[in-house]
């Protein structure tokens, strides 16, 4: 093998081959010799727990660590099994094995090809065919070589015959020590289907790092330059500055966490009350305190809050300054908008907020109008994201924001926030079930005695419940648009009656 094939493959080989070298010497190797097996005897062979205990001493391993070293020297091919030839593992025991010559290993030979694998089928057809059978996989293989090598078949079969001619001038031990290892070297390279082989070409580059380096020009230098100058000039957190960002965070968020500091009033899971859904919906009529506070620790909270929003949106009218938050939602809304839609509502929203002379103009620089008319002239759901930006940053959350957090519309909000109780009522604990029971009983006992008036109350029963909820449909303000404009919020919904308590789940109805 020529210096340029020993440097591209593996550094593995080299190991192995110096292991191997070791075992193989005379006084400090493993010791080889002839085996007498009943009536014969084995030339040139060593039993698996030799080989393990030497590994044992010369690596300082354990029996473990050496049987897998000794299993994957044998696959590789630098030892075989005398006796059993379709098997390349060690056993830890008297079974033997032989040394393969330096010739037949895997870094001196190179990957062979058909030709030599098919004159290897050949000598052993021509040979005693009860010592030197072919196997069926062998077979199939040595039919399928002479349709594909049918021009070169003729110089097959003469070598084949040349090399037996020359095997019979050898003497008997050493006739079957080539034949072991010349059948053990094929059984690495060829495998019987199924079987793995390690010899298999992995599709990946080994001798990457040995190709020629591409000569960098005075521009791939100028750009690395450039690159290394930008990496200079970057602004880089420091790891505790990044720690305390996370522990400011985490204990300005932690009277929030449900998981930390218990749901309040109740966790509704575990207690049969729906109070914190109730106080947690997105548009509720009773604003507690901790969900108003939240709304003072940034602009996110607030927006992302739907009843936040609203009380935000209040303030703006009053202050002649909501059709800043009308655009921006708009925007949001363009951007989930159906493909279909888009052209129709990017005309829209430049109609209203954009346009000379629109109903609700908004101020923004030139420089941003310049971009927003580019965008115009190819819309897509994306065209106003500059604008958006812009009105959001500097106008909402530098300027607006902080107003409303100061104004007496948020202190009085904030004076007006409910303070849920910590009621619980849990149940499946200790005396709840006989509670239920007499509750049970007492609900019997109570429509029994109204059976004679049900049907005079009925119709009283019935127009209370659509009175309530009519009232509970509408919140301070419900009555009163914002604008005409199509990209009003949400804000009045038909409420779908919702159960949460685990206890008349069959009284959901379903639509």
């Amino acid at each position: 093998m020529d210096k340029s094939d020993r440097r591209r493959r593996p550094f593995a080989f080299d190991k192995m081959e110096g292991l191997v070298r070791e075992m193989k010497d005379e006084e400090t190797g493993v010791r080889v010799k002839s085996q007498k097996l009943f009536l014969t005897s084995i030339p040139s062979a060593f039993a698996g727990y030799n080989i393990i205990e030497w590994l044992m001493d010369r690596l300082t391993v354990d029996e473990t660590e050496a049987v897998h070293i000794a299993n994957m020297l044998c696959q590789y091919g630098y030892f075989f099994p005398v006796n059993d030839s379709k098997t390349l593992t060690l056993k830890d025991d008297s079974s033997l094995y032989r040394f393969q010559i330096p010739y037949y290993w895997p870094c001196s030979q190179k990957n062979p090809d058909n030709v030599e694998y098919a004159i290897y089928l050949s000598k052993r057809l021509l040979r005693n065919k009860q010592r030197h059978a072919l196997e069926d996989y062998e077979m199939d293989s040595l039919n399928s070589l002479k349709k594909n090598l049918q021009n070169k078949w003729e110089f097959i079969t003469m070598q084949a015959e040349e090399q037996v001619r020359l095997s019979k001038d050898r003497k008997k031990g050493e006739k079957i020590v080539t034949d072991s290892q010349e059948r053990a070297f094929w059984r690495v390279h060829r495998p019987p289907p199924g079987c793995v082989s390690v010899m298999e070409q992995i599709p990946i580059k080994i001798g990457g790092s040995f190709s020629t380096k591409k000569k960098r020009s005075s521009e791939d230098l100028r750009r690395e330059v450039e690159l290394l100058r930008n990496c200079i000039g970057r602004t880089r957190v420091k790891t505790s500055v990044a720690l305390d960002g996370l522990v400011s965070f985490g204990e300005t968020y932690h009277e929030y966490d449900p998981l930390l500091t218990g749901a309040q009033p109740s966790n509704p899971w575990v207690s049969d009350d729906p109070t914190f859904w109730t106080f947690n919906c997105p548009m509720v009529e009773a604003i507690t305190e901790k969900r108003i506070k939240r709304w003072a620790l940034s602009m996110e909270d607030l927006v992302s809050d739907a009843t936040g929003l609203y009380e935000f949106t209040n303030y703006l009218r009053k202050e002649y300054s909501h059709e800043n938050i009308r655009f921006w939602l708009a925007v949001n809304d363009l951007k989930r908008s159906c493909q279909s839609q888009i052209l129709q509502r990017v005309k829209e929203i430049y109609d209203e907020f954009l346009a000379p002379g629109a109903p609700c103009e908004i101020n923004i620089d030139g420089k941003t109008m310049e971009r927003t008319h580019k965008e115009m002239k190819n819309p897509s759901r994306f065209t106003f994201d500059g604008a958006a930006e812009h009105v959001y940053t500097l106008l909402l959350k530098k300027d607006c924001y902080p107003r409303f957090i100061r104004s007496e519309h948020y202190k009085n909000l904030l004076a007006n926030g409910v303070q849920p109780s910590a009621r619980r009522r849990f149940f499946g604990l200790v005396g709840g079930a006989a509670n239920k029971k007499a509750d049970c009983k007492e609900r019997i006992r109570s429509t029994a005695g109204c059976s004679s008036t049900q049907g005079t109350s009925s119709s009283s029963v019935l127009q209370a419940n659509q009175s309530s909820s009519c009232s509970s449909a509408k919140r301070r303000g419900s009555d009163r648009s914002l604008t005409s404009s199509p990209h009003e919020l949400p804000i009045n919904s038909v409420k779908v009656s919702q159960s949460h308590s685990q206890s008349n789940l069959s009284d959901i109805p379903y639509r």
